[in-house]
């Protein structure tokens, strides 16, 4: 790995850590990845047949996942709500 991208890596961790905004955006994005996924996942646990990887990865984008993370961050694509 470069320096650039460890000097980089290193800020952007630290940052996740100390700025309440960030920290404020980490919350709302396990919250509405729990409200999605909970259920979705646990029937991949308990009743799913294919690999567990596959059957998540294909529950996060039936549920909608990337649309509603790019909501949270006011990407393109998304809508700031």
């Amino acid at each position: 790995m470069s320096e650039a991208r460890k000097i980089l890596r290193d800020a952007v961790r630290g940052a996740w850590d100390e700025q309440e905004a960030l920290i404020a955006i980490q919350d709302e994005l396990k919250k509405e990845g729990y409200k999605l996924l909970h259920d979705a996942y646990r029937w991949c646990i308990e009743k799913g047949t294919k690999p567990i990887k596959e059957c998540y990865r294909e529950k996060a984008k039936e549920k909608g996942l990337a649309a509603a993370y790019r909501r949270i961050w006011g990407s393109p694509g998304g809508t700031k709500g």
